[in-house]
């Protein structure tokens, strides 16, 4: 599966926009990696959705970070409402993001459970070794360490596996971490002098299951599909307690899954309207903003690339909501300052 997305990847078009993106904000030297999910939500597709963000300086992370909380206070599960001008800002930035649809996962890695688990250990032992090969050349014993500690976690998860646990969530936790390691790769290897990565997760099950394993499958899959390049790589601790540190920063991605999630690309429609200005503002002609859809038959796996196409009807339902929200909202700011000049008066 993993060679197979990466010859998808490799394709002249997805090139291409890699390209044209990395000249236009100018192969900048460090990077974040955000990520969100949605899985078995009832009525909503199954969604993992990546936004990679770069970091030139302090300053500018600090902006950013400032306009998406004045723009939209919460994330969009305590939202009714997601602001156009954050999603102009965005698609104006801009961000690179890119998701995957993966109804029907589980068969990925093969059509029966036995087959299923044979892969799952099978991944699991490559990667093992991987660090085991890396453990003989620690460049400190503090690395080593982790190198060692990796390994074990690695053979209590392949032991599970070979008992019959936890086979679909190692499953999802392999292709979260695979997908967003050969795309973020397959972007940053065009980058010169690259420097830093950072991968800052969504806090579930995903990053916080199983002893944490994710964190260094993801760690082996970046460095491998890098070339094995020397990049500083870190990542957000999945046991932080309280609010992380980049909870500003993980509504991109929570606005852009939720969106995909909802939005049915066969009959175009969603369920709840605050998705419009994500649809409309952010994906809509947008290059950047890229829809996967990876499944597997029972002939081959099959890649395809999907595009967020609206009609008359929807397009004009847009602006008229648009267009009382905005009005709205004057008339509340008016009405404000009026009350406030009275107060001051009286």
């Amino acid at each position: 599966m993993i060679s197979f997305i990466q010859n998808e990847l490799s394709s002249k078009e997805v090139q291409n926009i890699i390209g044209l993106y990395l000249h236009q904000i100018g192969f900048p030297k460090r990077w974040i990696l955000l990520t969100d999910y949605c899985l078995d939500a009832p009525g909503k597709s199954n969604v993992i959705s990546f936004v990679l963000l770069y970091y030139k300086n302090e300053r500018e992370h600090a902006d950013l970070e400032q306009k998406i909380l004045r723009l939209q206070k919460s994330d969009i599960k305590h939202t009714r409402y997601i602001s156009n001008r954050l999603m102009r800002y965005l698609k104006k930035l801009p961000v690179f993001s890119f998701s995957f649809i993966l109804n029907k996962r589980n068969i990925l890695f093969g059509d029966s459970v036995k087959e299923q688990r044979k892969s799952v250990i099978n991944n699991l032992v490559i990667i093992k070794n991987g660090f085991q090969s890396w453990s003989k050349n620690a460049p400190s014993i503090d690395i080593g360490n982790y190198y060692q500690d990796s390994i074990k976690k690695l053979d209590a998860q392949i032991k599970q596996v070979s008992q019959g646990k936890k086979i679909e969530l190692l499953e999802d936790i392999l292709l979260t971490t695979s997908l967003g390691a050969l795309y973020t790769a397959e972007i940053l290897k065009n980058v010169p002098d690259l420097e830093k990565v950072g991968w800052l997760p969504d806090r579930d099950k995903i990053t916080q299951s199983c002893n944490e394993i994710a964190i260094p499958i993801f760690h082996y899959m970046l460095h491998n599909c890098l070339g094995g390049n020397d990049v500083d790589f870190y990542v957000a601790d999945p046991k932080m307690t309280g609010i992380p540190f980049y909870d500003i920063l993980n509504r991109i991605p929570d606005d852009i899954c939720a969106a995909v999630a909802d939005y049915d690309f066969t009959h175009p429609s969603i369920s709840k309207e605050k998705f419009s200005h994500v649809l409309h503002e952010l994906m809509a002609d947008n290059p950047f903003v890229r829809v996967h859809k990876l499944y597997k038959d029972e002939i081959s796996y099959h890649f395809g690339t999907l595009y967020y196409q609206t009609n008359l009807s929807l397009t004009i339902k847009f602006y008229m909501q648009t267009a009382v929200r905005e009005i709205s909202g004057f008339m509340k700011r008016v009405k404000s300052k009026i009350c406030q000049k009275l107060f001051i008066e009286s």
